[in-house]
C-alpha cells in the first residue's frame, strides 16, 4: 500500500504550470448567437451575424489582473460590416475572464452600444483557448430605427497568444 501512496503524492505535487496571461496579448475570436430587437411594438429574434474579431490587450494592473483591450471586428453571413471594440478585461483567476466595453460597426452602416461578457480559458499548445458568452446592447446608429435597440447574445471561441 505504501508503494502506491508515494508515487501518487509525487504526481499530485507536479501539477502543470498555470497559463497566466502575459503583459501583452493578441486574440482571434469567432462568435455567433441570437439577436433580438424591435420597435413600434414589434419584436424579432433571429440569428446574429457571424463576428470575427482580432484584438490586442495590455495589462494595466497586476492583482487582480486588469487589461485594456481593443480590436477590429468584421460581421459576416447575412450582413457585412466592419468596426471595432474596446474595453477592460478582469482576470480574477488564470482560467476566468470578465469583459466590459463598447462595440461599434462603422461601415457600410453604423450601429453601436455596450458589450459585457465572461468566459473561461485553458492552456493549449503555448497559447490559451477561450470560450465566452457576450451580450451586446446596441442602442444607436444609422442601422437602428429610432426608439429601438438590439440585444445580441453571442457564444465565442477564441485563441490568445502572449506577445510579451
Amino acid at each position: 500500500m505504501r508503494s502506491l501512496v508515494v508515487p501518487s503524492l509525487l504526481l499530485l505535487s507536479v501539477a502543470p504550470a498555470s497559463a497566466e496571461p502575459g503583459l501583452a496579448t493578441a486574440e482571434v475570436r469567432l462568435a455567433y448567437g441570437l439577436a433580438a430587437g424591435g420597435g413600434s411594438g414589434r419584436a424579432t429574434v433571429r440569428g446574429s451575424p457571424l463576428v470575427l474579431t482580432a484584438a490586442a490587450a495590455l495589462a494595466v494592473r497586476d492583482q487582480p489582473r486588469i487589461s485594456a483591450h481593443a480590436g477590429l471586428l468584421v460581421e459576416t453571413l447575412d450582413r457585412t460590416g466592419a468596426g471595432g471594440e474596446a474595453g477592460l478585461t478582469l482576470t480574477p483567476r488564470d482560467d476566468v475572464r470578465l469583459r466590459a466595453g463598447v462595440v461599434a460597426v462603422v461601415t457600410p452602416y453604423t450601429i453601436w452600444g455596450a458589450a459585457a461578457g465572461g468566459g473561461s480559458c485553458r492552456p493549449l499548445a503555448g497559447s490559451r483557448i477561450c470560450v465566452d458568452l457576450t451580450a451586446n446592447v446596441l442602442v444607436g446608429g444609422t442601422d437602428l430605427p429610432s426608439g429601438s435597440a438590439v440585444l445580441q447574445l453571442l457564444v465565442g471561441l477564441g485563441v490568445i497568444f502572449d506577445a510579451s
